[in-house]
C-alpha cells in the first residue's frame, strides 16, 4: 500500500510542480507587465507573497487536526484556485489577495509533502524517495517554464494561468487517491529561541535578505531596465532549473570538502561581485549571465545552512530551531521588498543592490567569524 501511495504522491508533485513552476516563470512580468504595476506596487505584493511562510507554524498548527492526505489536497486546490484566480486581477489589490492565497497554498503543500514522503518511506529508502521527489520536482519545472515559453508567443497572461490552474488540479486527483491516514497526526512544530544558537539565526536572516534583493530585485532590474519579455525570463528560470540538477550535487560536495562556513563565506563573496555587477554594469547579457549564477549560487545557502544547523543543535531541538530560523527569515522577507522599493524609485536600481552588497559583505564576515571559532 505504501508503494501505492508514493506512486500517487510522485504523480501528484510533478504535476502540481508544473503549475507552480509557470507561476514562478510568469509571475513578475504578470505583475509589471500585464498589470503595470508601479515597483512599490510590485515590491508590496512580493512582500505579502512571504507572509504565509512568517505564520507558517500556525498553518501547520491549525490543520494539525486534519489527515496529512486531506491537508495536502486542500494544498493543491488552493493552488489551482488562486492560479485561475489570477485571470481575473486587474489592479494591485486582486494581485495582492490572489498571491497570498497561492502563496499560503504552495508554503502548505511544501510542508506536508516532505511529511508525506515520510510516510511513504522506511528509514532504509527514505534518502531514495527524497532523491526520486527531488527528481520529479525539477523535470516538471523544466516542463512547466517550457509550457510557459510556448503559450507566450501566442496567449495572455490568464491562459497561462488558467493552463497552470488545471495541472494543479489533476496533481489534486492524483493526491486523492492516495489512501487516508487512519487518524490525524499532522506534523507539529514550535518555536524556541536559544541564545546559543544566535549564529544560525543571523546566518539566516541574512541568507533571506540576500535571497530577496535577488527575488525582487534583479527581476525588477531585468523586466523593467531592460525590457526582458516573458518568453527571455522563461528561458533563464529554465536554464536556472537545468543547471540546479547539475550543480546542487556539486554545491553539497563542496561544502562538504570546505565545511558548511568556510563553503558559505565563499559563496557570499561570489554574490557580493554578482551584485556589485547588477549595479554598475551596464549590458544585458552580461546581467542576464550574473542572473543564472546568482541563482545558482542561492543552493549553497540553502545546502550549507541547512547543513551548519544540523552541526549545531541537537536532534531533540532541531525541528524547532529551524522553525524558528524559518520565521525569523521570513520577517526580513516580507520587509525588504518593501522597503527596498522605496529606495528604487527615487534613486534608481543601482543603491538596492549596493544594500545587498554590504549584506553579502557581512555575512562572509561572519561565516569566517563563527567558523574560526568551530
Amino acid at each position: 500500500m505504501k508503494s501505492k501511495n508514493f506512486q500517487f504522491l510522485l504523480y501528484s508533485i510533478a504535476f502540481t510542480s508544473i503549475a507552480v513552476a509557470m507561476h514562478q516563470a510568469s509571475f513578475k512580468n504578470f505583475l509589471l507587465d500585464g498589470l503595470s504595476l508601479s515597483s512599490q506596487q510590485y515590491g508590496w505584493v512580493d512582500g505579502i507573497k512571504e507572509i504565509p511562510g512568517l505564520v507558517a507554524v500556525g498553518l501547520i498548527g491549525f490543520t494539525a487536526r486534519f489527515t496529512e492526505r486531506n491537508v495536502w489536497v486542500f494544498s493543491s486546490f488552493v493552488i489551482a484556485a488562486a492560479l485561475i484566480t489570477y485571470s481575473i486581477a486587474n489592479d494591485f489589490i486582486s494581485a495582492a489577495v490572489y498571491t497570498l492565497i497561492f502563496s499560503v497554498g504552495t508554503h502548505l503543500w511544501s510542508i506536508l509533502g516532505d511529511y508525506l514522503v515520510t510516510d511513504f518511506s522506511t528509514p532504509q529508502n527514505r534518502s531514495i524517495k527524497f532523491g526520486q521527489i527531488a527528481a520529479y520536482r525539477a523535470g516538471a519545472s523544466l516542463i512547466g517554464m517550457g509550457v510557459v515559453w510556448l503559450l507566450s508567443f501566442t496567449f495572455s497572461f490568464d491562459a497561462v494561468f488558467i493552463i497552470g490552474g488545471f495541472f494543479s488540479l489533476i496533481g489534486l486527483v492524483m493526491a486523492a487517491r492516495i489512501t487516508k491516514n487512519k487518524r490525524p497526526h499532522g506534523p507539529s512544530m514550535k518555536l524556541v529561541f536559544r541564545g546559543k544558537y544566535f549564529p544560525y539565526y543571523l546566518l539566516s536572516l541574512l541568507s533571506a535578505a540576500r535571497e530577496m534583493v535577488f527575488i525582487t530585485f534583479a527581476a525588477l532590474l531585468l523586466i523593467q531596465i531592460y525590457d526582458t519579455s516573458l518568453q527571455s525570463m522563461a528561458i533563464l528560470t529554465a536554464i536556472h532549473g537545468a543547471l540546479a540538477v547539475i550543480t546542487r550535487p556539486l554545491i553539497g560536495k563542496i561544502t562538504q570538502k570546505l565545511g558548511d562556513l568556510k563553503a558559505l563565506a565563499v559563496n557570499y563573496g561570489l554574490v557580493t561581485a554578482v551584485f556589485l555587477g547588477y549595479a554598475y554594469i551596464d549590458h544585458q547579457w552580461v546581467v542576464y549571465l550574473l542572473f543564472v549564477i546568482d541563482d545558482v549560487l542561492a543552493g549553497f545557502d540553502d545546502i550549507a545552512i541547512s547543513s551548519y544547523a544540523g552541526r549545531l543543535v541537537p536532534k531533540h531541538e532541531l525541528s524547532s530551531t529551524l522553525a524558528m530560523g524559518s520565521t525569523l527569515s521570513h520577517m526580513v522577507a516580507v520587509c525588504i521588498p518593501i522597503a527596498g522599493t522605496f529606495i528604487w524609485v527615487p534613486f534608481g536600481s543601482v543603491y538596492p543592490f549596493l544594500f545587498g552588497a554590504v549584506i553579502t559583505v557581512l555575512a562572509t564576515l561572519f561565516a569566517l567569524l563563527y567558523a574560526k571559532r568551530g
